[in-house]
């Protein structure tokens, strides 16, 4: 399992060390420059000043060097050396090349008053850097008209790098061993602040744990200061935290609910078997026991059909057969279903149609027991003489169709909430045993599968009327 944590830890960690090591790098390689630009320079500077030694008289050039004054070039083991030639032969050379006959610095030929740096081996053995200068000597102004043309002259100097790469050496361990350091203590600081930054994450990790769903709703809170990132997600587990208590509630009541729709016919059905074994010669039990057992059985079926029904309507699993169908044709055909338990169907639904084609894409069983829920709920809960309006109409949605009708007990706002629930049913109406408080439920899950769009309102104390949507993508409009 992967840790958002360490995640970000090492993250940051590669980000910040690759900036480091890129900074130190660019010091290091400035140090470098720097100081070979340094060395160089004081390469120089000793070119220039032996340079000035260097004198022309009438007699013939001169070269006035005192050791004492430069011993660098003396024969100590670690001598510097430098080396004069004038025209193709040597003028004058160090005291410290005395010890290597034969061994000439380096000499290149170059443009009159040009220098030439070049990393070399010295006659010892030693790294160096040599110094190539070819100049011409300076004449006095008194004796330019004397002397005339004087011959060029070249001056190398060589002086060993040793110490120059030892402290190189020093100055680059020392950066690398900065670098480390600054690595490890930026890694612990990002260790401390991501650590910090995640403990309102951690309080809602802790908040979340002490939610116990089955007792009264606590809202995920926090005592510590609130971030804008957190609270979206508090909010959220909030929302989840109180449907999931709500649909435990639900999940026991519809428990309670099919316990009493089931306890009543199981009931029956033992008080008649005890009855009539008690009394089984009794002829006016026996009669009637074998029909009143099938009608409490049927009842049971009906409960059963329906939670099924209802278990299936809710399943994503479910199948359907969508096909160009005509709603009026299937309201026709559900009213007609309907005749044999309301005699006066026909003259109560009063039907307005407004669509010229009143056409749908959508399956055929679900729009069907749609209509007849419905249809039958209108039916049973309006006064027996009323008139139901069913309005068929279409727009830039969908197509769509109301039932409006009148209602023999009126609902409350909070009855009205809870009108989809499964078994749910107003207390006045709990003991008839002929409705059990599942057909709006099936008809609201069996729409949200189809993609329609169901709704219900009261348009006075004692009216309501329920609308279906079939959207666009399921309606074909003319």
């Amino acid at each position: 399992m992967r840790s958002l944590t360490i995640n970000l830890v090492n993250t940051m960690t590669y980000v910040v060390s690759a900036m480091l090591i890129l900074v130190f790098l660019a010091i290091d390689i400035s140090i470098d420059n720097w100081v070979d630009v340094e060395f160089d320079s004081a390469l120089t500077d000793k070119s220039n000043y032996l340079k000035t030694l260097v004198k022309v008289t009438p007699e013939g050039t001169e070269f006035d060097f005192a050791g004492e004054f430069m011993p660098e070039f003396g024969t100590s083991t670690k001598a510097s050396f430098f080396q004069l030639w004038q025209g193709s032969s040597v003028f004058e050379r160090s005291e410290s090349l005395r010890n290597f006959e034969g061994v000439d610095l380096l000499k290149k030929d170059m443009p009159i008053n040009s220098a030439f740096f070049a990393d070399v081996v010295l006659p010892d053995g030693r790294d160096g850097r040599a110094m190539v200068s070819y100049f011409e000597p300076q004449v006095p102004k008194v004796d330019r008209e004397i002397i005339g043309q004087v011959d060029p002259m070249w001056l190398t100097i060589a002086i060993t790098t040793e110490d120059l790469s030892q402290i190189l050496v020093i100055i680059d361990s020392s950066l690398a061993i900065g670098l480390l350091l600054v690595i490890v203590l930026i890694r612990w600081a990002v260790v401390k602040v991501i650590h910090r930054g995640l403990t309102p994450l951690n309080e809602l990790n802790v908040s979340l744990k002490s939610v116990d769903v089955t007792k009264k709703y606590i809202p995920l809170s926090s005592e510590s200061e609130r971030y804008l990132e957190i609270e979206p997600i508090r909010n959220e587990l909030n929302k989840f935290v109180k449907i999931s208590q709500q649909y435990l509630q639900t999940e026991k009541r519809i428990t309670a609910d099919i316990a009493h729709e089931l306890k009543t016919p199981i009931s029956e059905l033992i008080s008649l078997s005890e009855i009539y074994i008690r009394y089984p010669d009794d002829q006016r039990i026996g009669v009637s026991y074998k029909q009143d057992v099938l009608n409490i059985s049927l009842r049971m079926k009906t409960i059963v059909n329906n939670l099924l029904l209802l278990q299936q309507a809710t399943s994503e699993n479910i199948n359907l057969h969508r096909q160009h169908i005509n709603i009026k044709t299937v309201m026709d055909q559900v009213i007609n279903e309907l005749a044999f338990k309301y005699s006066t169907i026909h003259s109560r639904l009063n039907i307005e149609n407004s669509v010229l084609d009143p056409s749908c894409l959508a399956d055929e069983f679900s729009l069907h027991l749609i209509l007849t829920n419905l249809f039958d709920n209108a039916l049973y809960y309006s006064p027996p003489k009323s008139e139901i309006q069913i309005r068929l109409d279409s727009d830039n949605k969908g197509l769509k169709f109301n039932i409006e009708n009148q209602l023999v007990t009126s609902i409350n706002a909070n009855d009205l909430e809870r009108l989809t629930l499964p078994l749910f049913q107003a207390e006045q109406s709990r003991s008839n045993s002929e409705r059990h408080g599942l057909g709006l439920a099936i008809v609201e899950n069996i729409a949200k599968v189809n993609g329609f769009e169901f709704s219900f309102e009261l348009v006075s104390d004692d009216k309501i009327v329920f609308a279906v949507l079939i959207p666009n993508s399921h309606a074909a409009m003319v």
